[in-house]
């Protein structure tokens, strides 16, 4: 049999409030209680299904009480009204946020009675199992779920920054340190458009941690490429690790790991606090993420477009930094146009944009127009810049293109590199770097100079 508490310290109301219960459902159990106090004793007590309680009380308010009673397990599908005179302040804003079902006005007893059939119709229920009884202090109840509030006003805090990513993680790391020590802090950012790793505290392998973190998703978005910040290098996983998994309904958006955890309790017991806010900062940004790509890539190569490599090296020049900047061109790209078409032109472009990717490990690369590349080198370093443009010219040179072809036909690259000296401007470097990748041209091709 179903159990109806209601709860109000006037006699009158509990008794109307009774006849409607009971003209309405006929096998029901009615409880009745003198104030907020009594009615959370009677709650723990007789477990109800249904609650009725009034807003204005003398000892805590049914807003309250209507709180505490969804922070307990017990309640937390149990079906909760808040019952108001007019001249009370509260609204049915104030009463969904507090947890109840509905908000009913205490005006004409017909519309009384039409809002509760409704209630008392719909399958609520109490969960009866006292096994985890969570009859503690009251005042305990508040207290988490403030300190869940604060925790989430903190995390949504955060947002502010979803221009700097790598800012906003370094954020949950000072965030999480207070609830306790750990020696590492992974996270793993999924969108359609880049999967981003980000890693703190001892060096890691990154396909052993990409791995590690992807397992923990049951259904893994495929990003179309990854980017990996922070300490890698060789390394496994911990096997003393904490880990949640932040999801918006049915769709992950991503994993946040502790490795080496000396408080693993309290840290699980804020996690489960945070996730909410972790959702809707991790949702922000995935969708800014997915923005800035949209409008800084190059919609065939997937590379940074003209514009973004551009303001990449304006960037790292107003830094301060020595770097380095190369131009390069696909050799004789119109022959292949003409030869094979310009469907086959694209799969060039894509190849060639691909093995940039992949090879270029100091700098960005972009596609700088046609099949004109640019790469920024966040190095002066003339040692390191060498070393990437011969891998990069010995990938191209080495790569099968038989697959791209379906005959026997190589692609080559010929380029130019300048490198920063006090004052240099953008243009400047382009122009060095464009004067040097003719002359490569003039040379013979397949070939770059410095």
């Amino acid at each position: 049999m179903k159990k109806v508490l209601i709860v109000d310290d006037s006699k009158f109301w509990r008794l109307v409030v009774s006849d409607i219960v009971k003209n309405i459902k006929k096998d029901v159990e009615i409880l009745l209680a003198e104030g907020g106090m009594d009615g959370l004793q009677k709650a723990l007590n007789h477990r109800p299904d249904y609650f009725i309680i009034d807003y204005n009380m003398p000892d805590f308010s049914g807003l309250y009480l209507s709180v505490v009673l969804r922070e307990m397990r017990a309640f937390k599908d149990a079906g909760i009204v808040i019952l108001t005179a007019s001249s009370d302040t509260v609204n049915p804003f104030w009463a969904k946020k507090s947890g109840a079902n509905l908000f009913i006005n205490k005006g004409k007893k017909e519309e009384i009675e039409k809002e509760l059939q409704a209630f008392l119709n719909t399958p609520y229920e109490s969960f009866k199992n006292r096994e985890s009884d969570e009859s503690g202090n009251v005042f305990h109840i508040v207290e988490k779920r403030l300190k869940r509030e604060i925790l989430e006003k903190e995390i949504l805090s955060y947002l502010r920054y979803s221009r700097d990513e790598r800012y906003v993680i370094s954020l949950l790391v000072m965030l999480f340190r207070n609830f306790s020590l750990f020696g590492s802090f992974r996270v793993l950012l999924l969108s359609t458009s880049e999967g981003r790793i980000y890693s703190f505290g001892k060096s890691v392998d990154k396909e052993v941690l990409r791995k590690f973190l992807i397992s923990k998703l049951e259904k893994p978005t495929s990003p179309s490429f990854w980017s990996f910040y922070g300490v890698f290098g060789e390394g496994s996983i911990s096997d003393d690790n904490v880990f949640a998994v932040v999801k918006d309904d049915g769709t992950e958006l991503g994993v946040i790991l502790f490795e080496d955890v000396e408080n693993p309790f309290l840290l699980r017991s804020v996690l489960e606090d945070s996730l909410s806010s972790l959702m809707v900062l991790f949702r922000n940004l995935n969708d800014f993420r997915d923005y800035v790509i949209a409008s800084e890539t190059d919609g065939l190569t997937g590379l940074f477009n003209k514009r973004a490599i551009m303001r990449f090296l304006e960037e790292v020049l107003r830094n301060g930094k020595n770097i380095a900047v190369a131009m390069m061109d696909i050799d004789d790209f119109k022959k292949i146009n003409d030869a094979f078409g310009h469907p086959m032109g694209d799969e060039v472009l894509k190849t060639v944009s691909n093995i940039l990717r992949e090879t270029v490990k100091n700098g960005k690369a972009g596609r700088y127009g046609g099949e004109e590349f640019m790469v920024v080198f966040e190095t002066g370093e003339r040692d390191a810049v060498v070393k990437t443009m011969d891998s990069i010219m010995e990938n191209i040179r080495n790569f099968d293109w038989q697959k791209i072809f379906g005959s026997e036909k190589k692609v080559t690259l010929s380029g130019g590199v300048a490198f920063s000296k006090k004052e240099s401007s953008p243009v400047e470097l382009i122009e060095e770097a464009d004067r040097k990748l003719y002359t490569a041209k003039r040379s013979g091709k397949d070939r770059y100079v410095i």
